[in-house]
């Protein structure tokens, strides 16, 4: 069967699962804005401001482990409307709220009401007969949503404060509700279908689980200090942010062409080219020097950045083809969050007794680990 729209998902519905998914990962990954419009606000201290970032990441992370249980028994269309309407009502809270612990509060629910929609995004971009390509075209769509918000958001918040921020994502909840209340995929009629036995299910899902906890942890010690790596080899604060912006932009490319070069190579080629490449740049910035530190500064991130993209989809498609009952595809949010979250604190460990530039060590060996297990994973998956 190809990849077609079927009756069970019309392009109206594809499009607004694009958007609910596209959405689900709007905080994360303007977290960097996200964290300056509470800053700038002058209201919180900084630990505050980490407690106010980190709530919304902690509802995203209860309502998706929580979706092993609910997902295939809820009405989607329904459930996505109530979690699109939290999140609006939340981020509309943030309009008339100030006193943190109310906004705590706000920000938790609101991280609830997104979670919820991204697991049954998730569920169903999985339910499709070629999952690496809707996973792609759902990392093209985030990637196009932060390049633009990275452009747009830094002039909203520096007249309407975090407040402005919460409303500019508003504007695509509002979209993506529209959307999904004209149309809106079924069940595929997985609710009833039984999990396999557990050798045959819960090793390879725990093997690409752990894969996606390993990748995401060298994102957490790579891409959260790259900028850091930058500025100490001699580039300027605002060379390394045009320079990563870009790059960020020009990522979209990897998630576009994912899902032609897995078709052609095969998933455990693509997964083994993107750790050879991105061993080369995190290498590349290891041993950067003058006089070329600026060129190749931006050829070893943007190519980073490309594989990055490229890679997320088939880390995607693995985890579906493991269980094909479609409840166990919503721990992908987990196992990203749970990444994001171990690698900073392991970084700055790191960077407080090594330096800055030995972070690209803890990456890259994060990124083999990956590799290995989302290979073995593969392996089972197509063994089955």
């Amino acid at each position: 069967m190809s990849d077609s729209i079927t009756p069970a998902m019309s392009r109206v519905a594809y499009a607004g699962i694009l958007m609910v998914a596209m959405m689900g990962a709007a905080v994360t990954i303007l977290m960097p804005l996200v964290v300056g419009a509470f800053s700038d606000s002058g209201a919180f201290s900084q630990q505050q401001v980490g407690f106010l970032t980190a709530a919304d990441v902690a509802g995203i992370l209860l309502s998706s482990m929580s979706a092993f249980f609910w997902v295939r028994r809820c009405h989607w269309q329904r459930w996505m409307q109530i979690s699109l309407l939290l999140f609006i009502g939340m981020n509309l809270l943030t309009l008339f709220t100030s006193l943190f612990p109310a906004l705590l509060l706000v920000r938790f629910l609101a991280g609830i009401g997104c979670g919820i929609g991204y697991s049954i995004a998730l569920a169903a971009l999985g339910d499709r007969t070629n999952p690496d390509k809707a996973f792609g075209a759902m990392v093209t769509v985030q990637v196009v949503f932060g390049t633009v918000g990275f452009w747009v958001l830094p002039h909203i918040t520096s007249v309407w404060g975090y407040q402005g921020l919460f409303q500019f994502f508003n504007l695509f909840l509002l979209l993506a509700l529209t959307l999904v209340s004209i149309s809106s995929p079924a069940d595929e009629n997985k609710k009833t279908q039984s999990l396999p036995p557990f050798g045959r299910i819960y090793l390879p899902v725990l093997f690409v689980f752990l894969g996606v906890v390993a990748y995401y942890f060298a994102q957490g010690t790579v891409w959260a200090y790259l900028e850091r790596i930058g500025v100490a080899a001699g580039l300027s604060v605002a060379e390394v942010g045009a320079i990563l912006g870009w790059g960020f932009a020009i990522s979209a490319c990897g998630s576009v062409l994912a899902a032609k070069f897995v078709a052609m190579m095969g998933r455990n080629f693509s997964l083994w080219l993107t750790a050879v490449l991105q061993l080369g740049c995190l290498l590349a910035l290891y041993l950067m020097a003058q006089p070329h530190i600026w060129l190749i500064y931006a050829l070893a991130t943007v190519v980073y950045q490309i594989f990055w993209s490229f890679i997320i989809p088939i880390m995607m498609g693995i985890f579906s083809d493991a269980d094909k009952s479609g409840r166990l595809i919503v721990f992908c949010v987990t196992a990203f969050k749970v990444g994001l979250v171990i690698g900073p604190p392991v970084a700055a460990a790191v960077v407080s007794h090594f330096g800055v530039i030995h972070v690209l060590w803890l990456g890259a060996v994060a990124i083999v680990l990956s590799v290995m297990l989302l290979h073995l994973a593969n392996n089972r998956t197509r063994s089955k």
